[in-house]
């Protein structure tokens, strides 16, 4: 009687999924402002997520600009200017004909309100992230994708909930000082666009 061999690829593709499931599972996958985005966007974002007071290093105020055309610039920098005391408020002038041209509003410190991006769209978007998480384990299993493509998957799934939440209006507006200063950019982050933009993942495993 002639014998028949069976291959047991079923075997084979257990073992092959559990393989890429428990990598997947040794992974880190981490998702907003990286470490290597750069000095300046990196404090940007920290002041952001967590909120801060600044205070002057060697002026005695701060001077908050009141207009588009003095966003960048120093007090010093610009001519025939005076200081406007009105008892609340101090302001740096210039006059235009008969009227003063507000350019600079001088404070002691400026509070930055927490507008948290990264925590607050994990938690407004975490079901959405797990079933991502579901879906790429999933591909894992009947696709036959590796462990490194489904969390390439995981990671650009959260970096589009994070801009979801940063473009969903549900951060505090922007003060009116701040819209002054850049009319026609009313959502809070999305200024120039570049800390949306610089908002990336990584895949360590």
């Amino acid at each position: 009687m002639a014998r028949v061999a069976i291959q047991d690829n079923i075997s084979d593709w257990r073992r092959q999924v559990r393989a890429e499931l428990d990598c997947l599972a040794r992974m880190e996958i981490r998702a907003g402002i990286l470490g290597s985005t750069g000095g300046e966007l990196l404090r940007i974002a920290y002041v952001q997520e967590f909120g801060a007071t600044i205070t002057p290093k060697t002026a005695r105020n701060l001077a908050i600009p009141l207009k588009p055309s003095m966003r960048g610039k120093s007090p010093r920098a610009v001519s025939n200017t005076w200081v406007l005391d009105t008892g609340e408020n101090r302001f740096i002038v210039r006059s235009r004909g008969q009227e003063l041209d507000f350019l600079f509003l001088l404070v002691p410190k400026v509070t930055i309100p927490e507008r948290s991006f990264i925590r607050a769209g994990y938690d407004s978007g975490k079901d959405r992230l797990v079933k991502a998480c579901e879906l790429a384990a999933r591909a894992i299993v009947f696709e036959g994708i590796r462990a490194d493509t489904a969390a390439h998957r995981i990671g650009a799934a959260a970096v589009g909930i994070i801009k979801g939440y940063m473009r969903s209006g549900a951060l505090l507006p922007k003060s009116s000082i701040t819209l002054a200063s850049a009319p026609g950019k009313t959502s809070p982050l999305i200024q120039s666009g570049r800390l949306i933009n610089a908002v990336a993942y990584e895949v360590i495993s």
